[in-house]
């Protein structure tokens, strides 16, 4: 065995006498497994789990491991039959299998159930009696294919749990069960894995360097895990290339900063012990460092990109458990004394804690500071003095595959409230996850003819702090070719609609309100629109209105009660949600129409009300000028006044009976 020494396993044991919850939640795990038949495909059935989601509200369809058919959504009751939805059912049943193979050899290692043994033995055995009889297949956008499923990171990701599983209860096992399991599931799976692997830098291919190198570590096949880790596009080059110098995976989403992560330490966690572990190279520090910097006031992380809505305290403290253990590091004892105690008041009893946590936290406090950074992961955070505002602004390069095209992009939020969100995406093969979630037009920014914004690597003009405020502004164009990274990335963009497009965002920040002004030149007689979504509930409009058709840009079939008011400089608008009432006062350097249009929030059951300034032939250079204020009990922002002239903006208004007057200037600072 590998995974764990004798040693370990006779202080495991130990820790179990003392609390045998987790004999209990494992043994519940596989109680459903063990009253009935496994179900193991016969053939390569398996598509993608990401199909297995409603076609009209995108929430994840009811699964049950012993029924294979009309599969209900949760949300509004639509009941699903057949493919792709089958095939998705076979790809959760692969993994609900493959992770009682390893729950069931974790509790005979652990505690001697011979049952659980017998278990995981019959998994291992059945997939090696079938995994002969699967074929290559899948057609999943950016994927390799796999054979037990459809994608070849998901073929990683099962293999890796039957790899770990044999690991553990091998020694038990015969020569010829050994011999078939070897021969007829994991070798076969590494072969897969090793010809499938793409020339890339990529999570898919950190999850299938990590599951071949541990494929090699449990069967003692050492060309395996060297070829994991050493060879061009393995485990090391990943890490070389992957990492951005400020400690962000390139895929510029916290979501896939942490999947990589979790590739990544999966393989540590059995080669820590010999001499193919890379836990002293320091790009993992930066890793679990970076994204501490950029926390949420309610400590959960931002959903920028794709992923889901938001990564909550609770799932960051398991990535932290055997970190800390390794590195004893202050920040990481900070976050997890935050986890366990101050804020979610729970006990320090998840699974990753008995496996590889250290017996006691050291006391750290974690502070919470404005981060801003402009060569590598391109994000700026801003929260004020009191550290309950969050305002993430998005300029730097673009990150590939999960990357969204929405450039000097926003998302506010106020202690655990979202205000002006980033709507993050929703499952991968539900159609609005492309049709909707991962376009320009939904985003926090400006977009052009309705098209999305091809990559493109920002950047900063200037950062600076002053005592009350600071100043940042950010830049993007596409006056040269795109710079994309060294991975893989379908087209979804148009490039002629940006050609020629420069634009810069400056925003002015204070504790009470925040300026901006939004600077797009190289535009003439195409389409303009500022665009964002609030959340809540929209205000009624001080400007008359007219129903409007939304047309011209691909998320348009989801916007519903589009209403426009003719062009006008100035609007006023306001949100009431619980978070409080939100002012938003725009201004446009040219007469702008004011379109306010329904659409999905994420859940998509939510409903935001997105406010849209649009100049339908602009300009070679306009500029938007905004003032946001969030207050608790009314909008009380009054009498704003707004200038543009050039690219200098000049604001006045009242707050609290004290006129303020700012004047700062957009696009024209070039500090590189």
């Amino acid at each position: 065995m590998v995974l764990f020494s004798n040693e370990e396993i006779l202080r495991l044991r130990e820790k179990l006498k003392k609390d045998m919850s987790h004999v209990d939640r494992l043994r519940e795990g596989c109680e459903s497994l063990l009253k009935q038949d496994v179900n193991i495909p016969k053939s390569g059935i398996a598509t993608w789990g990401h199909y297995f989601a409603c076609a009209k509200d995108a929430a994840r369809l009811k699964y049950e491991y012993d029924c294979d058919h009309d599969f209900r959504c949760p949300v509004c009751g639509e009941i699903y039959n057949g493919e792709p939805y089958l095939g998705a059912w076979w790809r959760i049943t692969n993994t609900v299998n493959t992770g009682t193979a390893v729950n069931g050899a974790l509790l005979w290692v652990l505690n001697d159930d011979e049952e659980c043994r017998k278990l995981s033995a019959e998994i291992l055995l059945g997939y090696a009696d079938n995994y002969p009889n699967y074929e290559e297949h899948g057609d999943i956008p950016y994927n390799k294919p796999g054979r037990m499923n459809s994608q070849l990171i998901c073929e990683a990701e099962c293999l890796k749990s039957l790899a770990e599983a044999y690991d553990l209860i091998k020694d038990s096992l015969s020569d010829a069960e050994r011999r078939h399991i070897e021969n007829d599931l994991l070798f076969p799976g590494a072969a897969l894995l090793k010809k499938n692997r793409t020339e890339q830098i990529h999570n898919h291919e950190v999850i299938v360097n990590a599951t071949i190198g541990i494929i090699g570590l449990a069967t003692g096949r050492e060309e395996l895990t060297d070829f994991a880790v050493n060879s061009p596009y393995g485990l090391i080059y990943q890490l070389e290339h992957g990492v951005l110098e400020d400690g962000l995976w390139f895929e510029a989403t916290l979501h896939y900063h942490y999947f990589a992560l979790l590739a990544f330490m999966g393989f540590e966690k059995m080669a820590r012990s010999t001499k193919y572990s890379l836990l002293s190279r320091p790009e993992y520090l930066r890793m679990y460092k970076m994204p501490l910097k950029i926390l949420r006031p309610d400590y959960d992380l931002p959903a920028i990109g794709d992923g889901g809505y938001s990564f909550g305290l609770r799932a960051l403290a398991d990535h932290y458990e055997f970190v800390y253990n390794v590195y004893k590091d202050r920040e990481f004892a900070a976050l997890l004394n935050i986890a366990y105690y101050p804020y979610l008041n729970a006990p320090r009893k998840s699974f990753q804690t008995f496996l590889y946590g250290a017996e006691r936290i050291e006391e750290a406090e974690l502070t919470l500071d404005d981060y801003h950074n402009d060569a590598a992961s391109g994000l700026t955070v801003l929260r004020g003095r009191d550290k309950k505002q969050y305002l993430l602004f998005r300029h730097g390069r673009f990150g590939g595959e999960h990357d969204h095209y929405d450039k000097l992009g926003l998302h506010y939020s106020v202690e655990r409230y979202d205000v002006m969100p980033d709507l993050g995406t929703v499952a991968y093969g539900s159609p609005p996850h492309y049709g909707y979630f991962k376009n320009t037009f939904t985003h926090n920014t400006v977009c052009i003819d309705g098209q999305n914004q091809p990559p493109c690597n920002g950047r900063t003009n200037l950062y600076r702090k002053y005592d009350d405020l600071t100043l940042v502004e950010g830049h993007a164009d596409w006056l040269a070719p795109a710079q994309l990274p060294e991975s893989f990335v379908i087209r979804q963009w148009d490039e002629a609609a940006y050609s020629g497009v420069s634009m810069d965002r400056t925003i002015l920040f204070t504790d009470e309100f925040f300026l901006e002004a939004f600077r797009v030149r190289g535009v003439k007689g195409r389409q303009v629109d500022w665009i964002i979504h609030p959340k809540g509930r929209c205000l009624k409009a001080n400007l008359p209105e007219r129903p409007f058709r939304l047309t011209g840009c691909k998320p348009a079939e989801y916007f519903k009660n589009a209403r426009v008011s003719e062009s006008s400089r100035t609007v006023k608008s306001v949100w009431k949600s619980e978070a409080g009432y939100f002012g938003v006062f725009s201004f446009c350097s040219v007469p702008a129409q004011v379109i306010r249009a329904e659409a999905p929030g994420n859940p998509m059951s939510e409903e935001l009300t997105y406010l849209i300034r649009r100049v339908p032939e602009a300009p070679d250079d306009l500029v938007f000028a905004t003032a946001f204020r969030l207050s608790r009990d009314k909008s009380d922002i009054k009498n704003v006044r707004i200038k543009i002239s050039g690219g200098t903006v000049r604001m006045n208004f009242i707050l609290n009976d004290i006129p303020r007057e700012y004047s700062f200037t957009v696009g024209e600072t070039q500090n590189n």
